[in-house]
């Protein structure tokens, strides 16, 4: 689990360290949310999730760090660790940068802002990958293919919210619900690869109607599009989430 945060930390925040403009509300939260919960586990096991061991929110993981991390002059916490040669060193974390990061980017799933995001507020997130839970960006970015597949969906998916705000709920609920009946019906000649697996989730509107260019019933990563909000997912995304999701059901272990 906590390679799975770590590499999770590191595609997003790669992302947001090459563009800080990309649309950034899903990306800066699992960015942060999943780096955040590697170093509270590494350094306080147990308090990155809770009772029922679903993992806390990002805003809470930093309660954590400021009950039990160093406090600094300027407001910021400083994790003391060990080098492996023996000498001390720590992680500081902005605080006060990644609370404000969470509040600028949350706006816009409410449409109240744009999700922009300020160059503080992605320094203060790269800077964890200095923790040692972390240390994953300089492996991720040397894949810059992932970046660039990564940004241009980031900016699709935006384009995808703004539509959705645009046609309302209602009439998305609407679609939602008319999305089967506009799959093309399984004939073993004309179409023997559709199954009834067409439909799968959407990550921007959050419904089961994003219509799968092939059957995949085991990642749901296929290229498409979703019925409701008319979000399209490229070859390129679809080819390294499938491989994200296959290399994390291989090794999901620490």
């Amino acid at each position: 689990m906590q390679i799975q945060r770590a590499l999770q930390y590191a595609r997003c925040a790669a992302v947001l360290d090459s563009d800080p403009d990309v649309p950034s509300e899903g990306t800066y939260d699992q960015a942060l949310t999943n780096g955040l919960a590697a170093i509270v586990a590494h350094e306080w096991p147990g308090e990155e999730a809770n009772a029922k061991g679903r993992m806390h929110a990002a805003n809470t993981l930093l309660d954590v760090i400021e009950q039990h991390a160093v406090a600094q002059p300027d407001g910021s916490r400083l994790i003391p660790w060990v080098r492996f040669d023996g000498s001390p060193a720590g992680t500081r974390v902005d605080v006060a940068a990644l609370r404000h990061g969470v509040t600028e980017t949350q706006g816009v799933r409410h449409a109240r802002g744009t999700g922009t995001l300020e160059r503080a507020h992605v320094d203060a997130l790269v800077a964890l990958d200095d923790h040692p839970a972390l240390r994953r960006i300089g492996e991720v970015t040397s894949d810059g293919q992932w970046v660039n597949a990564k940004i241009a969906d980031s900016y699709e998916q935006q384009r995808a919210e703004e539509y959705l705000i645009f046609i309302g709920d209602e009439e998305a609920d609407e679609r939602a619900e008319r999305a089967p009946d506009r799959l093309e019906p399984y004939h073993p000649r004309h179409n023997p690869d559709r199954n009834g697996t067409e439909l799968g989730y959407c990550p921007v509107c959050h419904r089961e109607a994003f219509k799968l260019d092939t059957p995949d019933e085991e990642y749901g990563m296929s290229i498409g599009a979703c019925l409701v909000c008319s979000y399209t997912r490229s070859p390129q995304v679809s080819y390294y989430l499938t491989l994200t999701a296959e290399m994390e059901a291989t090794f999901p272990t620490d």
